[in-house]
């Protein structure tokens, strides 16, 4: 049994996150339920990043209702299963600071960051923020079949 106050959770939900470069957000309107695929960055505090267009459905989604949830797993594993579930807040980035912080992690990440710099003041694309309010870890291997709910605490 995995002994789960002195469990490195920071760094198994690295692992997870480093293992691909998609996410899964699910975001809500009054037709239900849309899930999209997007590239993503995060922050040390497990803050994610991602860019889209504001007519998109998703964005539309979050410009109404800002509650989202992600799924984050690596697409081909065998055996073992290991995956990161949220529960959050997804806020349009409108200060320029915290788009230029946004735009440094998220490119940091996922491409060059002077080739897109066009990206932080152009309309067509808009930055989003995805503040964590409940993170939950899966892992066959150590926890079995059932996700754990990370304790906020152990990600300060």
């Amino acid at each position: 049994m995995v002994d789960k106050s002195t469990f490195n959770w920071k760094r198994h939900l690295l692992e997870c996150m480093q293992s691909t470069d998609y996410c899964c957000i699910a975001t809500i309107d009054k037709k239900g339920v849309w899930a999209n695929p997007v590239y993503f960055a995060w922050d040390k505090n497990f803050n994610l990043y991602f860019i889209s267009m504001p007519q998109v459905r998703h964005m539309q989604n979050i410009t109404e209702n800002p509650k989202v949830a992600v799924a984050i797993y690596k697409t081909e594993q065998k055996g073992n299963v290991v995956g990161i579930q949220i529960e959050g807040k997804a806020s349009i980035l409108k200060d320029q600071e915290e788009k230029q912080k946004a735009h440094e992690i998220y490119y940091g990440r996922v491409g060059s960051f002077k080739q897109n710099k066009p990206f932080i003041d152009n309309p067509q694309w808009l930055f989003v923020k995805i503040t964590p309010e409940n993170i939950y870890y899966f892992n066959s291997k150590v926890f079995g079949e059932e996700r754990q709910q990370v304790p906020k605490e152990k990600l300060i």
